[in-house]
């Protein structure tokens, strides 16, 4: 109905931006990419100054694999027509290096920008950064600097309002810009994070997580936040009901955050521990998804995490899936330790369980 209504519109009014931007929106939830494409370039052309359709496009490219021209359109998101009057960011306005500029002896200040999952991803460059021969200081949210600090001792976490000075500023996720990044050339693919050994085995003679079966981990749903992604939890019954017939080979264990009371009841009823009520921050999580063979889950900065580890894991992605992931693909230059699992039709985890179910069968042994 939607883009019925659009394309009535630009039959009235050709030159509408918006209704062009609009459409192809449509199109892009649908995976439409072409069509999506066609859509946004057309918005640019009649209105070269509807930031809207340009910021639109970088994901579309970004999402094609198309990183040199999709980072580069991305920027879009620093104007104010898009991230709005706030900050957006602790590093805003940023300086907008280029590729060419040297931070060589510099002091350069890059901050936490978007959700966790994008931290922990782009965290990979922090050790290019220090190549180049800058001193770097950076925010993230407290419950990932134990993290960061153990894998990037160079590097000067701080929490905000911290007294600092600096030559350059930028939001971590700029980072793929800077270096010129492609899908060929994405950096530490196996892995770049990693938990201290004692503190592991600590925390597997505690939690009792022992015995001869494959253990698996699992997590059900991404934040709940006003802010939350749409279409990213998967009822919990339907988990149990898949993976109770498995239970005699797999020791399953649930490592989800965040929980309401009836799912801390339900997991009880089916005897799964219940792992969750032991995370403080994302240190404590790593050391939960060290603990097992393999983890699957709906939660990207869940599988950010586990693929950072290098930690053999399943992704559950919705139909239209955020661009790190790609369109077709089961495997991600981002993370070779992850396998994708995609719904076939928008809303159907039925089928996406299913098949998680034959791949923990043929594969976790």
């Amino acid at each position: 109905l939607a883009q019925k209504l659009y394309l009535e519109v630009i039959e009235h009014e050709p030159t509408n931006a918006v209704a062009y931007t609009n459409l192809g929106v449509c199109f892009f939830a649908q995976n439409l990419l072409d069509e999506a494409a066609e859509c946004f370039l057309a918005a640019n052309k009649v209105d070269p100054n509807y930031i809207q359709a340009v910021y639109n496009y970088s994901h579309l490219l970004l999402l094609k694999r198309e990183y040199y021209d999709g980072f580069d359109l991305y920027r879009t998101r620093y104007d104010e027509r898009i991230r709005g009057n706030g900050a957006g960011g602790v590093a805003y306005p940023p300086t907008l290096l280029t590729p060419n500029d040297s931070i060589k002896g510099k002091t350069l200040y890059i901050s936490h920008e978007q959700g966790f999952g994008d931290t922990i991803n782009f965290a990979r460059y922090y050790p290019m950064f220090l190549a180049e021969g800058a001193r770097v200081i950076s925010y993230v949210p407290e419950s990932l600097i134990k993290l960061f600090a153990r894998a990037y001792p160079e590097v000067e976490f701080i929490l905000p309002g911290s007294d600092i000075t600096f030559d350059f500023n930028c939001p971590l996720a700029e980072a793929a810009y800077l270096f010129g990044t492609t899908y060929e050339s994405v950096p530490f693919g196996k892995g770049y994070l990693s938990v201290d050994a004692d503190d592991a085995a600590e925390l597997k003679k505690r939690l009792g997580i022992n015995g001869a079966k494959p253990k698996i981990g699992f997590n059900y749903k991404g934040s709940q936040g006003k802010d939350a992604v749409k279409n990213r939890s998967i009822e919990l019954t339907m988990i149990l009901e898949k993976i109770t017939p498995l239970r005699e080979d797999f020791d399953f264990y649930c490592l989800q955050y965040e929980r309401t009371p009836a799912e801390d009841t339900l997991l009880d009823s089916h005897a799964i521990p219940n792992l969750g009520v032991h995370i403080k921050d994302f240190y404590d999580t790593a050391l939960l998804i060290e603990a097992m063979d393999a983890v699957f889950s709906i939660d990207t900065s869940f599988l950010h995490l586990a693929g950072a580890l290098g930690k053999k894991g399943f992704g559950l992605l919705k139909f239209h899936p955020d661009w790190r992931w790609s369109l077709h693909d089961e495997k991600s230059a981002w993370y070779e330790s992850l396998t994708l699992i995609r719904q076939r039709k928008a809303h159907d985890w039925g089928s996406v369980m299913d098949d998680l179910i034959t791949k923990l069968k043929n594969e976790i042994v």
